[in-house]
């Protein structure tokens, strides 16, 4: 008898839970990616520090400089190919390279260890930016 008592509140828990079905939401984020090909020519000397510097960029309005994520990668050219990307800032060959943006306009800089020049990159790089939306909560 205890059996029958245990099995019937396990058979309507079994009822309840088998018509439960799971459902997701997939929300995708309409990130804006732009990608410049630079040259080492392309690079510019300013009082020690190389930069390039990206003009033009409608897609880092006032908004997205305020309040979206602008991230940076670079690619070195490697056997003809742009195969790795590496996120800025970082440090390569004991220089540092930087992300600067305003609206508009986006620099990266390549200044060298303890103040010292950077060498100017010899090689084509490849450059990613990535606007990800975002809200102010403040």
């Amino acid at each position: 008898m205890k059996r029958w008592l245990y099995l019937l509140p396990l058979l309507m828990t079994a009822a309840v839970f088998s018509s439960c079905t799971k459902t997701t939401n997939e929300v995708v984020i309409p990130n804006k990616t732009i990608f410049f090909t630079m040259t080492p020519d392309q690079w510019k000397l300013d009082n020690g520090v190389y930069f390039i510097q990206f003009n033009n960029l409608p897609e880092l309005d006032q908004n997205a400089n305020q309040n979206d994520g602008v991230v940076v990668s670079i690619a070195r050219q490697q056997n003809g190919q742009f195969e790795l990307f590496e996120l800025l800032p970082e440090v390569f060959n004991n220089e540092s390279y930087n992300v600067i943006h305003q609206t508009g306009t986006l620099i990266v800089e390549l200044r060298g260890p303890n103040n010292t020049v950077a060498q100017k990159p010899n090689v084509t790089m490849k450059f990613k930016i990535v606007i990800i939306p975002s809200r102010n909560v403040s």
